[in-house]
Formats: structure tokens, C-alpha cells, sequence
């Protein structure tokens, strides 16, 4: 794997950490920013990067996938938050 595909997998992970985080704290339009900050670099990196025409199939699934995986992240935030909060709920204390 070369250097710029490395970088390209790093920003795609700390994206998808970002979306995670959003939606962990119920960050609605900082997602929002975020989503569409990722697609918008996605698009330009498969358009000047890749020479792609910007509405040719496979550029257009691409960032299709794109989206759902930012959504999927937003969505284990969420879970994870919730699963959190009950947690916390739950715990028994000891009242000496």
C-alpha cells in the first residue's frame, strides 16, 4: 500500500470515529457538517484523484456506500450512548 492510499484509509477511519463521536454525544447537526465534509472529500478525491467523471455509476455507489457507513457510525454512536446511560442507571450502590 502506498503512501496516499494509507492517508486516504486514516482520514476515512478518524471520519467514521467523528461520525461515531456525533452521535455518541446527540450531536445531530454536527454530524450533519461532518457527513457532508467527508462526502464533499470523498467526491473530490475520486474526482481530481482517480479522474473519475463526477456522475459516472460506480463514483455514485461509492458514495452511496459512503453515506450509509457515516449513518451506520452515527447510529453505533447512539447505540453505544444509550447502552451507556443504562449502565449507569443500573448500577447498585451500597447504602451503609
Amino acid at each position: 500500500m502506498n503512501g496516499m492510499i494509507g492517508t486516504i484509509v486514516g482520514l476515512f477511519a478518524f471520519w467514521m470515529a467523528a461520525c461515531c463521536f456525533c452521535g455518541f454525544k446527540k450531536r445531530f447537526v454536527a454530524f450533519l457538517a461532518v457527513g457532508f465534509t467527508g462526502l464533499a472529500a470523498n467526491m473530490a478525491w475520486m474526482v481530481f484523484g482517480l479522474k473519475a467523471d463526477p456522475l459516472e455509476d460506480n463514483l455514485l455507489i461509492a458514495q452511496t456506500a459512503a453515506a450509509i457507513y457515516a449513518l451506520s457510525a452515527f447510529g453505533i454512536g447512539l447505540f453505544l450512548a444509550r447502552v451507556r446511560r443504562l449502565w449507569s442507571e443500573s448500577r447498585i450502590t451500597s447504602k451503609d
